[in-house]
């Protein structure tokens, strides 16, 4: 081999090195699906999302805007209280995050609520019974009303103003890399979350107290497949309408799994499972005082080299305080 070609050949082989992974559609990872729980209630309060643990370069970022819409009928009754939630909510946001070198990166999350009594009553009722899935007794509801409160001791705790787009509590969140994804080893990066009160604590979108939230998200590859997982704690400044009747909201569990498989090498299958702790045991209501299980199947797929779209869908395996249904539309980009 002639001396200039194999000087070309070595660059060639060196620029590949340091291309690393990522360079190779094959190992790309789009994952996992950033949705969050929407129960209505729940709205108001931090709710940690699914992440990767890989943080942009200095001066970096990746950028998501989703829109996440859910179906709901859970409502119960008692000498105690009611949950009355009915109806559907829609939820769109921007996230953005943007890497400050040293494994550091910060991120803000603006987003509008909006719900209505909606008009997936008839496909939820339909996709329960083809699936066998619990509908709660949304089957022998009348379809397409509406109604989100929650109350105690004849006090309105929360409830949600109908047909407005309103401005949600703003995120903003700090990450840090813990470890280095490596051979045998996962990537982990830890995150700390302040969420200001920006939305409308009398219409129903905002707390009006400032919650906190820390935690950390893994995530570790090989070959077609990439698994990722997150554990976060989140202290609620519990808002004065609770406070009023008698509920306390103080600390959430959330908990996370996930998996994707590039199925080719513009497109994965993503599978994951989200948990989240009762948001209150002050009312002996399981529409209130239950766990959520939130089962999301979906696929991503490369619109160019730096974007991808996100579809999935999502339902509550506990069927006792979570959405019914739940749609997801995801656009990622890097900058």
């Amino acid at each position: 081999m002639s001396g200039p070609r194999r000087t070309f050949l070595l660059i060639a082989m060196a620029l590949g090195a340091c291309a690393g992974p990522s360079s190779d559609p094959a190992h790309r990872v789009r994952g996992p699906i950033a949705a969050r729980i929407l129960q209505p209630a729940a709205l108001i309060f931090p709710s940690p999302r699914p992440a990767r643990a890989s943080l942009p370069s200095s001066g970096d970022g990746r950028a998501l805007i989703d829109l996440q819409y859910s179906s709901i009928f859970e409502q119960n009754a008692s000498a105690a209280g009611a949950a009355n939630f009915d109806g559907e909510v829609g939820r769109l946001a921007a996230n953005i995050l943007l890497g400050f070198g040293e494994g550091v990166a910060l991120g803000l999350e603006p987003s509008l609520l909006f719900a209505s009594s909606g008009f997936l009553d008839a496909t939820v009722d339909a996709f329960h019974q083809l699936t066998g899935l619990p509908g709660g007794g949304r089957e022998n509801a009348p379809r397409d009303q509406y109604g989100m409160s929650l109350e105690r001791g004849g006090v309105t705790a929360w409830s949600l103003e109908e047909d407005e787009l309103l401005l949600g509590d703003l995120p903003l969140t700090a990450m840090m890399t813990v470890i280095d994804e490596g051979p045998g080893q996962p990537g982990i990066a830890a995150r700390f979350t302040v969420e200001l009160p920006t939305g409308s604590e009398s219409r129903g979108s905002g707390s009006g107290g400032w919650d906190t939230a820390a935690g950390v998200v893994l995530e570790k590859s090989s070959g077609r497949w990439t698994f990722t997982g997150h554990l976060d704690g989140v202290r609620v400044d519990t808002p004065r309408g609770f406070l009023d009747a008698g509920l306390d909201v103080d600390y959430l569990l959330f908990a996370g799994t996930g998996v994707e498989y590039r199925w080719s090498d513009e497109t994965s299958l993503l599978l994951q499972l989200q948990y989240r702790s009762p948001l209150t045991t002050d009312l002996p209501l399981e529409e209130i005082d239950r766990e959520i299980m939130d089962v999301g199947v979906g696929v991503a797929h490369d619109l160019s080299r730096e974007s991808a779209l996100t579809i999935s869908f999502h339902e509550d395996a506990v069927a006792a305080s979570g959405p019914d249904f739940t749609l997801y539309f995801g656009l990622t980009f890097g900058f």
